[in-house]
């Protein structure tokens, strides 16, 4: 009887619980440029229709850049009206695409269960981490633990290639710089098909692929489709590179004097940079972050070099002897490192070694001037 009755239950809740998974496009702000993920659920006899949210956050968190950048941010499960969440997304007007997943009565249940229990106190929070641990790993490790899903490959390289896209296709070519300079050598790995949908996209492409997994797919458009921008700071990075050879190589006042500027501007921006670095590859809990061998060229030992820029000594050629000792370094052994250095970071890199040659050259001239 007991058994009889578990069975009548467990039908009763087939044709009440609809699954669906959320994907959401790209917006505007930064932290919403690779798009979001989200699980619908459905029951049609209670009446309710559910977004679990893995993507939540506390702008109003005490030091919340400080605890973002360390990895310290704790990111938190909510849970929305399916209406009230399309509203936010038809006022930032971003497309969403609804895929209506192909799931047994058992593996409803236990989703389900397991989401409920997601929401119970502190379950709600977890550590945020932008490659391993985001609003869609997390759906994509409920979809595994709880069905029969396997993996498809995706056609990807590495973490860096699709987390450094994203910026540039939205038009953030700065942005995307800024992040593929601070990703080390980890991101550089190829993600396993487990690990390869960690991104909204990427995870909608791995469901799609599986043939049987998805009933429909539900579009709702808020926004025209955006062409892909290819836009990159290569070419101002060029032109910096040969201006800067050009005032260091003419031999007049007013491109000596620019020189000079480029020289103090570029050791304020690579101590800075090299300081953010330091702090994210060593310090921060962004293991993507992790062996960064950009190191070799922009670090904080800068701000000793700009010390000693304004003293007569040959010591700042001493400084830059190292510098680009080490710059060069970089240039022979990358065929083997295990970090990848697209062209932007390359025309930096060229940059620095202009950098380092003028502060050798200046200690050259100290030198002589002591004489």
């Amino acid at each position: 009887m007991g058994q009889e009755a578990m069975k009548q239950d467990t039908s009763a809740f087939k044709p009440r619980i609809q699954f669906s998974i959320i994907t959401c496009d790209a917006g505007e702000d930064i932290y919403t440029i690779w798009g979001h993920t989200a699980v619908r659920v459905v029951d049609s006899v209670n009446k309710t229709d559910i977004v679990f949210n893995y993507g939540t956050f506390n702008f109003n968190e005490p030091n919340f850049i400080a605890k973002f950048i360390k990895g310290d941010l704790l990111y938190f499960v909510s849970v929305n009206n399916y209406s009230d969440f399309l509203n936010e997304y038809q006022f930032e007007k971003r497309n969403v695409y609804e895929q209506v997943l192909k799931l047994s009565t058992a593996e409803k249940i236990k989703w389900y269960t397991a989401l409920q229990v997601n929401m119970i106190g502190n379950n709600r929070f977890y550590l945020y981490n932008f490659i391993s641990d985001n609003c869609t790993t997390r759906v994509k490790d409920g979809l595994f633990k709880n069905s029969n899903f396997q993996a498809t490959s995706l056609p990807i390289k590495s973490y860096r290639s699709e987390v450094v896209s994203a910026p540039y296709k939205q038009g953030l070519p700065w942005i995307g710089l800024g992040i593929d300079l601070l990703l080390g050598a980890y991101s550089d790995q190829k993600p396993s098909d487990n690990q390869a949908g960690f991104l909204p996209f990427l995870l909608h492409e791995q469901i799609a692929t599986t043939g049987r997994l998805v009933v429909k797919e539900n579009i709702v458009t808020y926004a025209s489709e955006k062409p892909v921008s290819s836009n990159s700071p290569l070419y101002i990075l060029i032109a910096l590179l040969l201006f800067y050879a050009f005032c260091s190589k003419w031999n007049s006042l007013i491109t000596q004097r620019i020189a000079k500027v480029l020289d103090l501007v570029l050791l304020v921006s690579f101590t800075v940079g090299g300081s953010l670095m330091v702090y994210m590859s060593l310090i921060s809990k962004h293991s993507a972050c992790y062996q960064n061998y950009n190191l070799m060229w922009m670090h904080p030992l800068y701000i000793i070099a700009l010390l000693f820029y304004f003293i007569p000594s040959k010591a700042i050629g001493q400084i830059g002897m190292l510098f680009l000792a080490s710059t060069i370094g970089l240039i022979i052994t990358s065929y083997w490192l295990p970090q990848h250095f697209s062209i932007e970071v390359w025309s930096l890199i060229a940059i620095a070694a202009l950098l380092n040659y003028r502060l050798v050259e200046k200690g050259r001239i100290n030198a002589l001037f002591k004489k």
